[in-house]
């Protein structure tokens, strides 16, 4: 039998010496081309970074200007004088975020799809339509000259270190084909008016009655669209009815119309105590504003320092100003108010499509033509329609997944929107005032001038005053609260104006001796809010109750504190139903029966309550609104008061499925689907459900967001997270359909904490890091702290700032 190869003695392979020299040669070549592609891999990833220290000559400053980097990138800025300081600190944010600063002034602009391509020509036709070029135009005229001025030595910074680095810029310019433009003051509103839309609120609301309207009774919609806790659920009045629910009127939104103007989450932080609660006697202040994750941070943190004193906190990337901070006089924090500043209105059009009527007479409707770019395809050109309300915003046509989708009506009829935040004013450019403010009360004077979307403003200063005032335009409604759309074509809808400045709620050294904001309703009001649940509000007043002579690590405490007052709120509603003598009900209640609240990431309760928080939703909702239950969802998932915490509130809620059981029959049926749930996501081992295998985080780049190689490299996570919905430290997740259940949308997104009594010692910490370069390093270097609920010193010391110096850059008169 002939033996098999393999199983005949190995013999010794002959190779020639040319063969040799070929393997060798190849192997040569190979490491070569290895070689090379790393060289020009690292080549072009390095690209931008710019050298942190040295001497830069810059054109019009007056004297020296020294920018000490820390460890954690932080510039500390040393002027003689605020033009110069201005001037550096342009420099500065443009050194770490011109990528960033580009992408706004696009965005603002309603330009991106020139860049990235027809995708997102929708979204810039959103931000056209409310004219942000007439807006921006409009707001740098009302600039006083000192402000004028140290914006320009802002911007003039900002263009100095474009027109320095066009031939070196960061590889994502590098991968789009462009180069930064300047920058104008203008384009610093435009900016403004961005955040005054993510922080915009209610036309969501008034988008999903209109759907809902000719399909659901007046008093279903109202449990549906609850405002808060405390109020009586509040029907659309008869008129508004009879003019949406009739048949004469056909509505048809399509999901992605409820984003319109809202892609924020209310859900914010801040509070302060006066020196009787806290250990060194003064006022002690946190604030810690929730947003959308992201890869730079919106937020940039800054040291600014000049003969006649000092600001330290975060700005927002493209600002001049320190919106969150101290002065070492005063201390302040912001929270969006969540007040009501949009109102759609029913608008009546002549049948030939040039006229709208108001009062009975027929008015011209504005005709602007707008022109959008879009990369690898024609122009886009449409004609925007406006009414003295605003813009009609009926016609747009988009798909689900962009801010704003089609109205498709009958008849010779459109909607138009109102918005407070267009109102024109120096909102980019206010904080200036806040830096020079020695006294509360001087503080909340520099915030007259601000004219956008209404914020809480609390404060606290050495003199040991505490405050709350809040800033901003909201609209002054007479005859109407704006929860619901009107027919502006009657003229009995009309706005008077914003309710003027001094007419807005505020307190001052209140007998609790401490204030605390968290995106709640705090006051009486007569205007509609699209408030958050006193859930975080409640838990922080409650620490702070407990706490005496509070100290920063005290602050820190409640920063990070994961304790869910609606979870335990859904978890006693849930004991409460029973087991129905399910043995997979009965096993998950004995889990959760003991459960304190909080959402830790090891925690198998806070997993389960958080699973039936999501199926009990399709529960009660799916077979009540059929095809409508998406677009609701959406409506559920933007942090107001939502209709599903609102049913454990008021358990005798008409939106209960009606049957045998009621409430209690669906909650136990919820329960046994949140285990099915988490089987489903987590397996079936029980003892390996938890919380942080659930719910993960990833911090999205722009160009990452579609993943592959550039979300590999733009991209940083999914990391293991911890907190929930309403959580003081905030990990906002979607009750929505997979594969957006759990899906972290938002975060705490800057921490501040400021003791009056040692200012200079104030603490930050960003979400991510202080440059937008992926090669940086500190493009990502605040995750891993920031998700351990650490924090950095912002100290003003030149001393100490050079002691520990990562790096130093002199800037100097040209």
């Amino acid at each position: 039998m002939a033996e098999h190869p393999s199983e005949g003695p190995r013999r010794r392979q002959y190779r020639s010496p040319r063969a040799r020299r070929r393997a060798v040669v190849g192997l040569v070549v190979a490491f070569i081309f290895v070689a090379v592609m790393t060289g020009l891999f690292y080549q072009a990833t390095q690209s931008g970074l710019a050298p942190e220290s040295g001497v830069v000559h810059l054109a019009g400053l007056t004297a020296p200007v020294k920018v000490i980097r820390d460890t954690a990138g932080v510039p500390h800025i040393y002027a003689q004088n605020r033009l110069d300081l201005a001037r550096a600190l342009g420099y500065t944010q443009a050194q770490d975020r011109l990528f960033q600063l580009e992408m706004r002034r696009r965005l603002a602009e309603g330009g991106l799809a020139e860049v990235f391509g027809a995708d997102l020509v929708e979204s810039d036709y959103v931000y056209r339509l409310f004219d942000p070029e007439k807006f921006a135009r409009d707001s740098v005229a009302t600039y006083p000259p000192e402000m004028r001025a140290q914006v320009d030595a802002f911007v003039g910074g900002i263009n100095a270190y474009i027109d320095g680095h066009q031939d070196s810029l960061e590889p994502a310019f590098r991968l789009l084909g462009i180069k930064p433009a300047h920058y104008t003051a203008e384009d610093l509103e435009a900016g403004a008016l961005t955040i005054a839309m993510l922080l915009g609120y209610n036309a969501t609301e008034e988008s999903v009655y209109i759907n809902l309207a000719p399909k659901m009774a007046p008093s279903e919609i109202a449990a549906l669209m609850p405002v808060y806790p405390s109020l009586p659920l509040e029907a659309p009045p008869p008129e508004t009815t009879a003019l949406f629910g009739g048949a004469k009127l056909s509505f048809h939104l399509t999901p992605g119309f409820a984003r319109i103007g809202h892609m924020g989450i209310p859900a914010s932080n801040n509070w302060v105590v006066d020196g009787t609660k806290s250990m060194s006697g003064k006022p002690m202040l946190a604030s810690d504003p929730h947003l959308p994750q992201s890869i730079p941070s919106i937020w940039y943190e800054a040291v600014l320092v000049t003969p006649d004193g000092f600001t330290s906190g975060a700005l927002a990337a493209g600002s001049p100003a320190v919106a969150i901070g101290t002065n070492g006089h005063v201390a302040w924090g912001v929270t969006s108010v969540c007040a009501d500043v949009m109102d759609l209105s029913l608008e009546h059009l002549s049948a030939d499509g040039m006229n709208y009527e108001f009062q009975g007479k027929w008015l011209p409707l504005e005709r602007r033509d707008v022109t959008i770019h879009v990369r690898d395809a024609s122009d886009v050109t449409r004609t925007i329609l406006s009414t003295r309300h605003g813009p009609i915003v009926s016609d747009v046509l988009a798909r689900e997944d962009n801010p704003l989708s089609g109205v498709k009506m009958r008849g010779n009829y459109a909607l138009s929107l109102r918005f407070a935040g267009l109102t024109p004013g120096p909102s980019a450019a206010f904080g200036f005032g806040s830096a020079t403010a020695r006294t509360g009360k001087e503080l909340v004077e520099s915030y007259r001038t601000f004219t956008t979307t209404p914020l809480n403003l609390v404060w606290g200063d050495d003199s040991g005053n505490i405050g709350w005032h809040i800033v901003g335009a909201i609209p002054n409604r007479t005859g109407f609260d704006g929860k619901y759309p009107t027919a502006g074509f009657t003229g009995n809808f009309e706005w008077n104006g914003m309710i003027p400045f001094d007419s807005l709620p505020h307190i001052e050294n209140p007998p609790s001796h401490f204030i605390v904001t968290a995106n709640n309703r705090l006051a009486d009001v007569p205007w509609n809010g699209s408030w958050v649940a006193p859930w975080r509000f409640d838990r922080i007043s409650d620490l702070i109750r407990a706490g005496d002579k509070m100290t920063a690590d005290h602050f820190k405490s409640i920063q990070r504190d994961r304790v869910s007052i609606f979870a335990l709120k859904l978890r006693d509603a849930l004991v409460q139903a029973g087991d129905g003598d399910d043995e997979d009900v009965r096993w998950a209640l004995g889990e959760i029966r003991g459960w304190d609240g909080a959402m830790t990431a090891n925690s198998r309760p806070a997993a389960i309550v958080a699973a039936t928080e999501v199926t009990m939703a399709r529960r009660v909702f799916k077979p009540l609104l059929g095809d409508d239950y998406k677009s609701f969802m959406l409506l559920e998932d933007t942090g107001t008061y939502p209709a599903s915490e609102d049913i454990i509130v008021r358990p005798a809620s008409a939106l209960w499925p009606r049957g045998a059981g009621g409430a209690s029959a669906t909650l136990r049926a919820s329960l046994k689907d949140s285990l099915a749930l988490l089987a489903s996501r987590l397996g079936n081992d029980r003892d390996k459900w938890r919380w942080g295998a659930l719910t993960t985080i990833e911090f999205t780049h722009p160009l990452g967001e579609r993943g592959g190689v550039l979300g590999w490299y733009f991209n940083r996570g999914p990391y293991q997270t911890e907190g929930g919905r309403h959580t003081v430290n905030n990990s906002w997740f979607d009750l929505g359909d997979a594969p957006d259940q759990f899906k972290v949308t938002q975060i705490s997104s800057y921490r501040f904490i400021a003791d009056l009594a040692d200012p200079e010692g104030a603490l930050g910490m960003n979400h991510s890091g202080e440059s937008d370069h992926p090669a940086a390093r500190h493009y990502d270097d605040m995750i891993g702290p920031w998700s351990r609920g650490e924090y950095h010193a912002l100290d003003p010391s030149y001393s100490r700032a050079q002691s520990s110096a990562e790096a130093e850059l002199d800037l100097v008169p040209r």
